[in-house]
C-alpha cells in the first residue's frame, strides 16, 4: 500500500522521525511532528503488520491536522488498493482541504486508473498540467509517468516522462529505468540502474530492480549477486529474498531456492505466491503431502478468481496424482472450470495425468473432447502429441507430429518434441532436421527438453553443429 520505499524506513532520517514520535507518544504530544512525519510512522507500522496501530495514528493525525493531505491520502489508498473501494477512496480524497496540491491531482487520477479509465485519467492530468506552476512541471511529468507505470501503462508513462527536461535528476532516471525494464530493453535498464547505484549504493530498491533486469536477460548468476547485495543491506528485504530464490531455482539449485522461499514466506505469511512456490519445490523433492499442504494454504489465501489459482490447482492435482488419489486429483481440476483459463488445454492436462496413471481410455476421452471443443486446433493437437511422447510412446507421438506438420504448413511449435521422438526412435536425419528447426523457433524450450544431450554450458544455437559433428555429418 505504501508509496514509501523500504530504503526510506532504513534511513537515519526516518529513524530520527520514529524516535521523536516515540518521545512525543510518551508525552502525549503528537503535534511535535507534522502530518507528513506522522503518516510516515503510520506507514512504517502498517508495513510491519500492525494495521490497527497505524490506523489509530492516522485518526489522531487527522484530529490534529484536519483536511491534511497525507493522512487522507493514506486512508484513500487503503480503500483503493486494499479494498478496491473507489467510492470511499474518492470520499477521503475530496476531504483534502488544499485541492491544488499535486498529490490531490495524482490521487484523483489514480482512482480513475484503478477503475480502468486510463483515457480519462490522462485527460484529467493533461488539464491539471496546464494549471501547474512552471517550476513544478518537470516534477509533475515525472510523477505522472511513475503513476502510469504503477498501472502498467508504459506508453503513457513514456509520453509523460518525455515532457520533463530534468533528464539528469535521480527521479527522472528512476522512471526511465523502469520504462526500459518494462519494455524489455534490459541492457539499457541495467546501465541506468548501475548509474543510480553509483549515486546511492545502499538502495535495496535499485539493487532489486537491477537483479530483476539481469534475471529477465538470463544473467542469472549476476542477478543472484545483486540480490545478495540487497540482502546484505537489509536481510529482511522480501523482494531481494524472492529474487535470489527465483535465481537459485532457475539454476536448478532447488534446495537453496526453497530456503529463500521459506524466508520470504516467514516475512509474507499471507502471500499465496510464496506458498505456491514452496509447494512446487516440495513437488520436485517428491514430498507430495507437504506440497499439498502448501497448495491448500495458497488456495485459502488467494482471492476468488485469482489468476494464480490455475497454476495452484494444476500442481496440487499433480501431487495427488503421484499419490494415486485420482478422484481427488480430478476434483481439484474441476475447480478450474469456473476460472478464466484455456479450458481446452486444461482437458489436455487432465488427460496427461490420466494417461500417466494408466487410465488410457479416460485420457483419450479428454483428448478427443479437447480436440472437438477447440475446433481441431493445431495447438491442442501438438500438446496432446507432446503428452503422448512424455508418457513414453515415442512411436505414436512421432506419427502425430508427422500429421501435425503435414496438415499445418507454416506451423512452428512442437519441433522440440518431434526432434525428441526422432532421437528416441533412432531416426538420425530427421532428428537433425527437426533439431535445426527447434533451435530456430524455440531455443529456450529446446534447452529444457533436449539439453541433456549436450554439454551443460552449450547454448542452443550451437546444438545443431555439435550434433551434426557427433553423428558424423550424416
Amino acid at each position: 500500500m505504501s508509496y514509501n520505499s523500504e530504503d526510506y524506513f532504513l534511513s537515519n532520517e526516518f529513524k530520527s522521525v520514529l524516535s521523536r514520535f516515540k518521545e512525543a507518544e510518551a508525552d502525549g504530544a503528537y503535534a511535535m511532528l507534522d502530518s507528513d512525519e506522522l503518516v510516515d510512522v503510520a506507514e512504517y507500522y502498517y508495513n510491519s503488520g500492525n494495521v490497527k496501530y497505524a490506523l489509530e495514528i492516522i485518526e489522531t493525525t487527522l484530529s490534529i491536522y484536519p483536511g491534511s493531505v497525507a493522512p487522507l491520502l493514506f486512508k484513500a489508498r487503503i480503500a483503493l488498493i486494499e479494498k478496491n473501494d473507489m467510492q470511499t477512496a474518492e470520499m477521503y480524497t475530496e476531504q483534502i482541504a488544499d485541492k491544488t496540491d499535486l498529490d490531490y491531482y495524482y490521487m484523483k487520477a489514480e482512482i480513475l486508473l484503478a477503475g480502468k479509465h486510463g483515457d480519462r485519467a490522462d485527460e484529467y492530468l493533461e488539464a491539471r498540467y496546464g494549471e501547474v506552476d512552471d517550476d513544478d512541471r518537470d516534477y509533475f511529468a515525472i510523477d505522472t509517468a511513475a503513476l502510469f507505470l504503477d498501472y502498467d501503462d508504459v506508453d503513457r508513462a513514456e509520453k509523460w516522462l518525455r515532457r520533463s527536461e530534468d533528464t539528469d535528476s535521480v527521479e527522472y532516471k528512476e522512471q526511465e529505468a523502469r520504462i526500459t525494464l518494462e519494455k524489455g530493453d534490459y541492457e539499457k535498464s541495467q546501465k541506468l540502474y548501475n548509474e543510480l547505484i553509483d549515486k546511492d549504493p545502499y538502495s535495496t530498491q535499485y539493487w532489486n530492480s537491477l537483479a530483476s533486469s539481469q534475471f529477465f536477460s538470463n544473467n542469472i548468476e549476476e542477478s543472484i549477486q545483486s540480490s545478495e547485495y540487497s540482502i546484505a543491506i537489509n536481510p529482511k528485504n522480501v523482494s531481494a529474498l524472492l529474487n535470489k530464490a527465483n535465481g537459485l531455482y532457475n539454476l536448478g539449485n532447488y534446495k537453496e531456492a526453497l530456503k529463500y522461499y521459506l524466508k520470504y514466506n516467514e516475512l509474507c505469511p499471507n502471500d499465496e505466491y510464496g506458498e505456491m512456490l514452496i509447494g512446487f519445490c516440495y513437488l520436485l523433492f517428491e514430498k507430495y503431502e507437504e506440497a499439498i499442504r502448501h497448495f491448500e494454504k495458497a488456495e485459502r489465501l488467494s482471492a476468488p478468481n485469482a489468476q494464480g489459482l490455475v497454476d495452484i490447482y494444476k500442481d496440487w492435482a499433480y501431487a495427488l496424482c503421484r499419490l494415486g488419489r485420482m478422484g481427488e486429483c480430478m476434483a481439484v481440476l474441476d475447480k478450474t472450470d469456473c476460472l478464466e483459463c484455456d479450458h481446452d488445454e486444461m482437458l489436455v492436462y487432465r488427460g496427461s495425468l490420466l494417461l500417466g496413471t494408466g487410465h488410457v481410455y479416460r485420457a483419450k476421452d479428454c483428448f478427443m473432447r479437447a480436440m472437438r471443443r477447440s475446433g481441431y486446433s493445431p495447438n491442442i493437437f501438438m500438446k496432446i502429441a507432446s503428452t503422448v511422447y512424455e508418457s513414453g510412446d515415442a512411436g505414436m507421438a512421432y506419427k502425430m507430429f508427422n500429421a501435425l506438420f503435414a496438415n499445418n504448413h507454416g506451423w512452428t511449435d512442437g519441433y522440440v518434441y518431434f526432434a525428441a521422438c526422432c532421437y528416441d526412435l533412432g531416426k538420425e536425419q530427421e532428428f537433425l532436421e527437426n533439431l535445426r528447426k527447434a533451435v530456430k523457433f524455440s531455443p529456450h524450450e529446446t534447452k529444457l527438453v533436449l539439453g541433456k544431450l549436450f554439454p551443460k554450458d552449450m547454448e542452443p544455437e550451437d546444438y545443431y553443429d555439435y550434433m551434426l559433428d557427433k553423428m558424423g555429418g550424416n
